[in-house]
Protein backbone atom coordinates (compact mmCIF):
# COMPACT_ATOMS: atom_id res chain seq x y z
CA UNK A 1 0.00 0.00 0.00
CA UNK A 2 1.79 3.44 -1.15
CA UNK A 3 1.76 6.32 1.66
CA UNK A 4 -0.82 8.04 -0.13
CA UNK A 5 -3.25 6.11 -0.42
CA UNK A 6 -2.70 5.18 3.08
CA UNK A 7 -2.76 8.76 3.85
CA UNK A 8 -6.49 9.19 2.13
CA UNK A 9 -7.70 5.98 4.34
CA UNK A 10 -6.62 7.93 7.43
CA UNK A 11 -7.67 11.29 6.25
CA UNK A 12 -11.53 9.60 5.61
CA UNK A 13 -11.44 7.93 8.70
CA UNK A 14 -10.50 11.50 10.71
CA UNK A 15 -13.33 12.82 8.05
CA UNK A 16 -15.74 10.19 9.51
CA UNK A 17 -14.89 10.69 13.23
CA UNK A 18 -15.03 14.37 13.25
CA UNK A 19 -18.38 14.16 11.02
CA UNK A 20 -19.94 11.78 13.54
CA UNK A 21 -18.76 13.39 16.56
CA UNK A 22 -19.10 16.82 15.43
CA UNK A 23 -22.10 17.50 13.53
CA UNK A 24 -24.41 13.77 14.08
CA UNK A 25 -23.74 13.71 17.93
CA UNK A 26 -24.48 17.31 18.46
CA UNK A 27 -27.09 18.38 15.93
CA UNK A 28 -29.14 15.36 15.46
CA UNK A 29 -28.82 12.28 18.12
CA UNK A 30 -28.69 15.49 21.08
CA UNK A 31 -31.24 17.29 19.58
CA UNK A 32 -33.89 13.77 19.38
CA UNK A 33 -33.25 12.85 22.86
CA UNK A 34 -33.16 16.21 24.70
CA UNK A 35 -29.61 16.73 24.92
CA UNK A 36 -28.65 19.42 23.27
CA UNK A 37 -25.92 21.53 25.48
CA UNK A 38 -27.70 24.89 27.16
CA UNK A 39 -26.01 27.86 27.65
CA UNK A 40 -24.85 28.23 31.18
CA UNK A 41 -26.49 31.44 32.75
CA UNK A 42 -22.90 33.92 32.29
CA UNK A 43 -22.89 37.04 35.25
CA UNK A 44 -19.61 38.79 36.68
CA UNK A 45 -20.43 38.23 40.46
CA UNK A 46 -20.46 34.86 42.05
CA UNK A 47 -23.47 33.39 41.99
CA UNK A 48 -25.50 32.93 45.20
CA UNK A 49 -25.68 29.27 46.69
CA UNK A 50 -26.89 30.13 49.77
CA UNK A 51 -28.02 33.57 50.96
CA UNK A 52 -26.98 35.08 54.55
CA UNK A 53 -24.62 32.26 55.33
CA UNK A 54 -22.37 33.94 57.65
CA UNK A 55 -23.64 36.42 59.98
CA UNK A 56 -20.54 38.47 61.30
CA UNK A 57 -23.04 40.41 63.77
CA UNK A 58 -21.75 43.77 63.55
CA UNK A 59 -20.39 43.42 60.35
CA UNK A 60 -23.28 42.17 58.61
CA UNK A 61 -24.23 39.20 56.96
CA UNK A 62 -22.85 37.34 53.68
CA UNK A 63 -23.84 34.91 51.15
CA UNK A 64 -21.93 31.77 50.17
CA UNK A 65 -20.97 32.52 46.51
CA UNK A 66 -19.93 29.48 44.26
CA UNK A 67 -16.68 31.85 43.91
CA UNK A 68 -16.33 31.67 47.61
CA UNK A 69 -16.36 27.47 47.21
CA UNK A 70 -13.92 27.46 44.98
CA UNK A 71 -11.49 29.78 46.76
CA UNK A 72 -11.91 27.26 49.61
CA UNK A 73 -11.33 24.54 47.09
CA UNK A 74 -8.18 25.89 45.91
CA UNK A 75 -6.94 26.76 49.42
CA UNK A 76 -7.48 23.23 50.96
CA UNK A 77 -5.32 21.68 47.58
CA UNK A 78 -2.76 24.14 48.24
CA UNK A 79 -2.96 22.93 52.13
CA UNK A 80 -2.81 19.70 51.21
CA UNK A 81 0.01 19.84 48.86
CA UNK A 82 2.29 21.64 51.63
CA UNK A 83 1.19 18.67 53.92
CA UNK A 84 1.94 16.17 51.49
CA UNK A 85 5.09 17.58 50.66
CA UNK A 86 6.37 17.38 54.55
CA UNK A 87 5.29 14.30 55.38
CA UNK A 88 6.99 12.62 52.40
CA UNK A 89 10.33 14.51 53.24
CA UNK A 90 9.73 13.73 56.88
CA UNK A 91 10.16 17.65 57.64
CA UNK A 92 12.69 18.26 54.97
CA UNK A 93 15.10 15.52 56.70
CA UNK A 94 14.51 12.88 53.81
CA UNK A 95 18.14 12.68 52.38
CA UNK A 96 16.59 10.28 49.36
CA UNK A 97 13.81 11.59 48.25
CA UNK A 98 10.82 10.06 47.05
CA UNK A 99 8.93 10.40 43.51
CA UNK A 100 6.66 12.98 45.17
CA UNK A 101 9.39 14.89 47.20
CA UNK A 102 11.68 15.41 44.18
CA UNK A 103 8.57 16.82 42.21
CA UNK A 104 8.15 18.96 44.89
CA UNK A 105 11.58 20.38 45.77
CA UNK A 106 11.64 20.84 41.48
CA UNK A 107 8.96 22.78 42.16
CA UNK A 108 10.10 24.70 44.92
CA UNK A 109 13.41 25.14 43.94
CA UNK A 110 12.68 26.34 40.41
CA UNK A 111 10.65 29.11 41.66
CA UNK A 112 12.88 29.99 44.35
CA UNK A 113 15.89 30.14 41.70
CA UNK A 114 13.92 32.26 39.72
CA UNK A 115 13.05 34.58 42.55
CA UNK A 116 16.38 34.80 43.67
CA UNK A 117 17.51 36.05 39.73
CA UNK A 118 15.52 38.38 40.27
CA UNK A 119 15.54 40.04 43.65
CA UNK A 120 18.82 38.45 45.21
CA UNK A 121 19.08 36.24 48.45
CA UNK A 122 19.08 39.14 51.13
CA UNK A 123 16.97 37.63 54.53
CA UNK A 124 14.14 39.32 53.20
CA UNK A 125 13.72 37.75 49.97
CA UNK A 126 14.50 34.41 51.77
CA UNK A 127 12.22 34.72 54.61
CA UNK A 128 9.20 36.74 53.40
CA UNK A 129 9.51 37.52 49.22
CA UNK A 130 9.98 34.10 48.34
CA UNK A 131 7.07 32.48 50.33
CA UNK A 132 5.06 35.40 49.04
CA UNK A 133 5.59 35.00 45.67
CA UNK A 134 5.54 31.10 45.44
CA UNK A 135 2.12 31.09 47.60
CA UNK A 136 0.56 33.73 45.16
CA UNK A 137 1.48 31.57 41.85
CA UNK A 138 0.74 27.38 43.22
CA UNK A 139 -2.91 29.07 44.50
CA UNK A 140 -3.38 31.46 41.24
CA UNK A 141 -2.46 27.84 39.56
CA UNK A 142 -4.51 25.80 41.27
CA UNK A 143 -7.55 28.05 41.59
CA UNK A 144 -7.01 28.32 37.56
CA UNK A 145 -6.77 24.82 36.61
CA UNK A 146 -9.73 23.73 38.95
CA UNK A 147 -12.10 25.46 36.01
CA UNK A 148 -10.80 22.56 33.83
CA UNK A 149 -12.42 19.52 36.18
CA UNK A 150 -15.54 17.88 35.51
CA UNK A 151 -18.50 19.37 37.51
CA UNK A 152 -17.30 22.75 37.85
CA UNK A 153 -19.51 25.12 36.18
CA UNK A 154 -21.92 22.44 35.12
CA UNK A 155 -23.44 20.56 38.39
CA UNK A 156 -25.30 22.46 40.77
CA UNK A 157 -28.49 23.70 42.07
CA UNK A 158 -31.71 23.57 39.37
CA UNK A 159 -33.89 26.73 40.01
CA UNK A 160 -36.51 28.66 38.36
CA UNK A 161 -34.76 31.46 35.93
CA UNK A 162 -35.28 34.66 37.75
CA UNK A 163 -34.43 38.71 36.36
CA UNK A 164 -32.63 38.35 33.10
CA UNK A 165 -31.39 34.57 32.99
CA UNK A 166 -32.52 32.66 30.38
CA UNK A 167 -33.28 28.90 30.94
CA UNK A 168 -34.24 25.77 29.70
CA UNK A 169 -37.00 22.96 30.55
CA UNK A 170 -36.45 20.67 33.08
CA UNK A 171 -36.85 16.95 32.53
CA UNK A 172 -36.44 15.49 36.90
CA UNK A 173 -32.96 16.46 37.58
CA UNK A 174 -31.33 17.94 33.75
CA UNK A 175 -32.43 20.95 31.72
CA UNK A 176 -34.18 19.42 28.68
CA UNK A 177 -33.27 21.30 25.47
CA UNK A 178 -34.29 19.87 21.85
CA UNK A 179 -32.90 23.27 19.76
CA UNK A 180 -29.57 23.20 18.78
CA UNK A 181 -27.86 26.36 19.43
CA UNK A 182 -30.72 28.14 21.27
CA UNK A 183 -29.72 30.21 24.07
CA UNK A 184 -32.40 29.94 26.32
CA UNK A 185 -35.37 31.54 27.40
CA UNK A 186 -36.12 34.74 29.81
CA UNK A 187 -39.15 33.78 31.77
CA UNK A 188 -41.30 36.93 32.73
CA UNK A 189 -41.99 37.51 36.44
CA UNK A 190 -45.30 35.53 36.10
CA UNK A 191 -43.23 32.83 34.52
CA UNK A 192 -41.42 32.55 37.47
CA UNK A 193 -43.77 32.84 40.40
CA UNK A 194 -45.91 29.83 38.07
CA UNK A 195 -42.54 27.85 38.32
CA UNK A 196 -41.73 28.34 41.94
CA UNK A 197 -45.11 26.99 42.70
CA UNK A 198 -44.77 24.16 40.68
CA UNK A 199 -41.17 22.99 42.33
CA UNK A 200 -42.93 24.42 46.00
CA UNK A 201 -45.73 21.98 45.34
CA UNK A 202 -48.39 25.29 45.58
CA UNK A 203 -49.75 23.85 42.46
CA UNK A 204 -49.94 20.33 41.04
CA UNK A 205 -50.64 19.55 37.34
CA UNK A 206 -51.52 15.91 36.46
CA UNK A 207 -49.86 16.01 32.70
CA UNK A 208 -51.76 13.07 31.56
CA UNK A 209 -54.64 13.67 28.65
CA UNK A 210 -56.50 11.56 27.00
CA UNK A 211 -56.10 10.80 22.80
CA UNK A 212 -58.19 13.57 21.68
CA UNK A 213 -56.73 16.41 24.49
CA UNK A 214 -53.48 15.81 23.29
CA UNK A 215 -54.00 16.50 19.56
CA UNK A 216 -55.55 19.39 20.77
CA UNK A 217 -52.10 20.48 22.34
CA UNK A 218 -49.77 18.99 20.28
CA UNK A 219 -51.91 21.49 16.95
CA UNK A 220 -51.79 24.24 19.50
CA UNK A 221 -47.90 23.85 20.16
CA UNK A 222 -47.03 23.03 16.39
CA UNK A 223 -48.85 26.60 15.31
CA UNK A 224 -47.14 28.50 18.62
CA UNK A 225 -43.81 26.79 18.08
CA UNK A 226 -44.18 27.92 14.43
CA UNK A 227 -41.80 30.83 13.69
CA UNK A 228 -42.95 31.30 10.06
CA UNK A 229 -46.80 31.61 11.27
CA UNK A 230 -47.11 35.17 11.85
CA UNK A 231 -49.93 35.76 14.33
CA UNK A 232 -50.94 38.70 16.02
CA UNK A 233 -50.60 39.22 19.62
CA UNK A 234 -54.23 38.62 20.12
CA UNK A 235 -54.07 35.22 18.03
CA UNK A 236 -51.07 34.22 20.03
CA UNK A 237 -52.43 34.75 23.12
CA UNK A 238 -55.67 33.06 22.80
CA UNK A 239 -53.38 30.22 21.41
CA UNK A 240 -51.59 30.44 24.78
CA UNK A 241 -54.87 30.45 26.46
CA UNK A 242 -55.91 27.48 25.12
CA UNK A 243 -52.71 25.54 25.69
CA UNK A 244 -52.78 26.55 29.22
CA UNK A 245 -56.00 25.11 29.84
CA UNK A 246 -55.69 21.84 28.02
CA UNK A 247 -52.41 21.07 30.02
CA UNK A 248 -52.86 22.93 33.00
CA UNK A 249 -49.30 24.58 33.18
CA UNK A 250 -50.26 28.72 33.68
CA UNK A 251 -47.87 31.51 32.45
CA UNK A 252 -45.89 28.87 30.82
CA UNK A 253 -42.90 30.01 28.89
CA UNK A 254 -42.43 26.78 27.07
CA UNK A 255 -44.96 24.92 24.82
CA UNK A 256 -43.80 21.01 24.22
CA UNK A 257 -46.02 18.76 22.81
CA UNK A 258 -48.15 16.28 25.24
CA UNK A 259 -45.53 13.18 24.78
CA UNK A 260 -43.10 15.56 26.32
CA UNK A 261 -45.07 16.86 29.36
CA UNK A 262 -46.21 12.83 29.89
CA UNK A 263 -42.83 12.16 30.13
CA UNK A 264 -42.09 14.68 32.92
CA UNK A 265 -41.07 17.50 31.08
CA UNK A 266 -41.97 20.87 32.81
CA UNK A 267 -42.32 24.20 30.29
CA UNK A 268 -40.62 26.50 32.37
CA UNK A 269 -37.54 28.67 32.30
CA UNK A 270 -35.26 26.79 35.09
CA UNK A 271 -31.10 27.17 35.03
CA UNK A 272 -28.64 25.97 37.06
CA UNK A 273 -26.52 27.57 39.62
CA UNK A 274 -23.01 25.61 39.79
CA UNK A 275 -21.85 24.87 43.03
CA UNK A 276 -17.69 25.09 42.29
CA UNK A 277 -16.78 28.02 39.74
CA UNK A 278 -13.26 29.41 39.21
CA UNK A 279 -12.21 31.78 42.05
CA UNK A 280 -10.25 34.16 39.80
CA UNK A 281 -13.76 34.47 37.81
CA UNK A 282 -14.55 37.04 40.83
CA UNK A 283 -13.24 40.37 40.84
CA UNK A 284 -13.57 40.18 44.83
CA UNK A 285 -10.35 37.55 44.69
CA UNK A 286 -8.46 39.06 42.01
CA UNK A 287 -8.48 42.81 43.97
CA UNK A 288 -8.49 41.06 47.37
CA UNK A 289 -4.68 39.79 45.70
CA UNK A 290 -4.06 43.04 44.52
CA UNK A 291 -4.30 44.52 47.09
CA UNK A 292 -2.10 42.07 49.47
CA UNK A 293 0.47 42.43 46.65
CA UNK A 294 0.41 46.39 47.03
CA UNK A 295 0.76 46.55 50.43
CA UNK A 296 3.48 43.78 50.11
CA UNK A 297 5.46 45.87 47.76
CA UNK A 298 4.59 48.80 49.96
CA UNK A 299 6.61 46.70 53.05
CA UNK A 300 9.63 45.65 50.86
CA UNK A 301 10.00 49.08 49.73
CA UNK A 302 9.76 50.59 53.45
CA UNK A 303 11.92 47.64 55.17
CA UNK A 304 14.59 48.05 52.50
CA UNK A 305 15.28 51.87 51.92
CA UNK A 306 13.51 53.25 55.48
CA UNK A 307 11.75 56.67 54.72
CA UNK A 308 14.24 57.68 51.83
CA UNK A 309 11.37 55.08 50.46
CA UNK A 310 9.03 57.83 49.96
CA UNK A 311 10.91 60.46 47.91
CA UNK A 312 10.07 57.76 45.17
CA UNK A 313 6.25 60.09 45.77
CA UNK A 314 7.63 63.39 47.59
CA UNK A 315 10.77 64.05 46.34
CA UNK A 316 11.65 66.45 48.99
CA UNK A 317 15.42 66.06 48.17
CA UNK A 318 14.86 67.58 44.71
CA UNK A 319 12.89 70.44 46.18
CA UNK A 320 15.56 71.27 48.36
CA UNK A 321 18.08 71.01 45.36
CA UNK A 322 15.97 73.79 43.35
CA UNK A 323 18.91 76.73 43.75
CA UNK A 324 21.18 74.33 42.33
CA UNK A 325 19.39 71.81 39.93
CA UNK A 326 16.21 73.73 38.66
CA UNK A 327 15.46 70.44 36.93
CA UNK A 328 14.58 69.49 40.09
CA UNK A 329 10.61 70.81 40.05
CA UNK A 330 10.23 68.12 37.43
CA UNK A 331 11.65 65.48 39.32
CA UNK A 332 9.21 66.37 42.44
CA UNK A 333 6.44 66.59 39.63
CA UNK A 334 7.34 62.87 38.66
CA UNK A 335 7.07 61.54 41.74
CA UNK A 336 3.39 62.92 42.09
CA UNK A 337 2.93 60.63 38.81
CA UNK A 338 4.37 57.51 40.52
CA UNK A 339 1.60 57.97 43.09
CA UNK A 340 -1.20 57.57 40.61
CA UNK A 341 0.89 54.67 39.02
CA UNK A 342 1.67 52.84 42.43
CA UNK A 343 -2.48 53.00 43.12
CA UNK A 344 -3.15 51.79 39.49
CA UNK A 345 -1.10 48.48 40.14
CA UNK A 346 -3.49 47.24 41.74
CA UNK A 347 -5.81 48.02 38.83
CA UNK A 348 -3.70 46.14 36.56
CA UNK A 349 -3.20 43.50 38.60
CA UNK A 350 -6.73 42.72 39.29
CA UNK A 351 -8.01 43.68 36.27
CA UNK A 352 -5.64 41.44 34.19
CA UNK A 353 -6.26 38.49 35.74
CA UNK A 354 -10.09 38.62 36.15
CA UNK A 355 -9.88 39.79 32.51
CA UNK A 356 -8.43 36.85 31.09
CA UNK A 357 -9.57 34.19 32.98
CA UNK A 358 -13.24 35.31 32.99
CA UNK A 359 -12.81 35.32 29.09
CA UNK A 360 -11.60 31.92 28.86
CA UNK A 361 -14.45 30.51 30.77
CA UNK A 362 -16.62 32.09 28.55
CA UNK A 363 -14.96 30.59 25.51
CA UNK A 364 -15.19 27.01 27.02
CA UNK A 365 -18.85 27.60 27.96
CA UNK A 366 -19.27 29.01 24.17
CA UNK A 367 -17.34 26.30 22.45
CA UNK A 368 -18.91 23.68 24.11
CA UNK A 369 -22.12 25.66 23.23
CA UNK A 370 -21.59 25.53 19.43
CA UNK A 371 -19.91 22.37 18.92
CA UNK A 372 -20.20 19.97 22.04
CA UNK A 373 -17.48 17.11 21.12
CA UNK A 374 -13.90 17.15 20.47
CA UNK A 375 -13.69 21.09 19.56
CA UNK A 376 -13.75 22.35 22.88
CA UNK A 377 -10.82 19.76 23.73
CA UNK A 378 -8.87 22.30 21.88
CA UNK A 379 -9.62 25.31 23.68
CA UNK A 380 -9.91 23.01 26.70
CA UNK A 381 -5.32 22.88 26.21
CA UNK A 382 -5.16 26.55 25.46
CA UNK A 383 -6.72 27.12 29.16
CA UNK A 384 -4.02 24.99 30.61
CA UNK A 385 -1.62 27.37 29.47
CA UNK A 386 -3.88 30.46 29.60
CA UNK A 387 -4.18 29.19 33.74
CA UNK A 388 -0.30 29.09 33.88
CA UNK A 389 0.84 32.34 32.15
CA UNK A 390 -1.80 34.43 34.38
CA UNK A 391 -0.83 32.69 37.34
CA UNK A 392 2.85 33.12 36.46
CA UNK A 393 2.18 36.81 35.49
CA UNK A 394 0.51 37.56 38.45
CA UNK A 395 3.40 36.08 40.88
CA UNK A 396 6.00 37.65 38.45
CA UNK A 397 4.67 41.02 39.10
CA UNK A 398 4.13 41.30 42.73
CA UNK A 399 7.96 39.87 42.42
CA UNK A 400 9.31 42.46 40.03
CA UNK A 401 7.73 45.70 42.09
CA UNK A 402 8.58 44.64 45.62
CA UNK A 403 12.39 44.11 43.63
CA UNK A 404 12.40 47.42 42.10
CA UNK A 405 10.63 49.09 45.40
CA UNK A 406 13.73 47.83 47.47
CA UNK A 407 16.38 49.26 44.93
CA UNK A 408 14.80 51.94 43.81
CA UNK A 409 17.02 54.73 44.82
CA UNK A 410 19.86 52.71 44.78
CA UNK A 411 21.82 54.17 41.96
CA UNK A 412 21.22 58.09 43.70
CA UNK A 413 22.53 56.92 47.01
CA UNK A 414 25.84 55.74 45.70
CA UNK A 415 26.22 58.47 43.68
CA UNK A 416 25.39 61.10 46.89
CA UNK A 417 28.16 59.00 48.81
CA UNK A 418 30.14 59.17 46.50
Amino acid sequence: MSSTLRGLIIFGILVVVIGVACVWLPFFAFRDAGMVVALPVIEVPGEILVEDAFNLGPLGTYDLTNTWVGTIIADVLVVAFVIMAWFASKGWTNEVPGKFQAWSETIVEALFNFVKQMAGDGPQVRNVLFPLVATIFIFLLTANWLELLPGVDSVGIMHCAHGKQSGYMRIEQRLYNDQVLYPGTTATDEQEHACHDLLTGHTHVNAQYDDAVEEDINHVAEQLNNAELELSEAERAELIHEYESLTGFTHVAYYPTADLLEGGVQPYAFVVTPFVRAAATDLNLTLGLAVVSFFAIQYFGITALGPNYFQKFINLRALGEMSKRPLGAIDFGVGLFEIISEFAKVISLAFRLFGNIFAGQLLLFIMAFLVAMILPVIFYGLEVIVGFIQALVFAVLTLVFSAQAMVSHHHEEDGEHH
